[in-house]
């Protein structure tokens, strides 16, 4: 079984409910999941040499690295996903037609922009849809008359 590795950024809530949704997904691939922002503090598991990509551009569009560390960016990563999942690897036969896969990174780069706009941004403090509360000390209520 090959493996895949997609990463998303954690800190889009899109993102993250994608990442739910492909979890889901019954494929022929194991997918491994990685945040970018771990990727980038190098907490991440090891993701196959794909490059160097500077953080910017890293963060603008969903990757997918597979195992020889050919890197699937944007819309042609999430075609590489639908082309090991039952059920939606027919469509991943419409990106071969003349001009869609161009079409495609169009509409993926403008709903990218306007990821956080849209769908909203978690905090600092999420990772894998799991955010920290803050801490509330008794000496914090009494300071703000609470």
């Amino acid at each position: 079984m090959e493996k895949l590795y997609v990463l998303y950024d954690n800190q889009c809530r899109l993102c993250l409910a994608s990442v739910k949704r492909l979890r889901e997904l019954h494929t022929s691939a194991e997918l491994r999941f990685v945040s970018i922002q771990s990727y980038l503090e190098g907490t991440s598991e090891a993701v196959p040499e794909f490059g160097s990509i500077d953080k910017e551009r890293l963060l603008a569009k969903l990757h997918v690295v597979d195992e020889a560390g050919r890197a699937y960016a944007g819309a042609d990563g999430v075609v590489r996903i639908m082309r090991t999942s039952r059920g939606l690897s027919w469509m991943a036969v419409l990106y071969r037609i003349p001009g869609m896969n161009r079409l495609a990174d169009i509409l993926y780069r403008y709903v990218a922009k306007r990821r956080y706009d849209w769908f909203g941004k978690t905090d600092e403090g999420c990772e894998n849809g799991v955010c920290a509360l803050p801490n509330h000390h008794p000496e914090d209520r009494r300071m703000n008359g609470k």
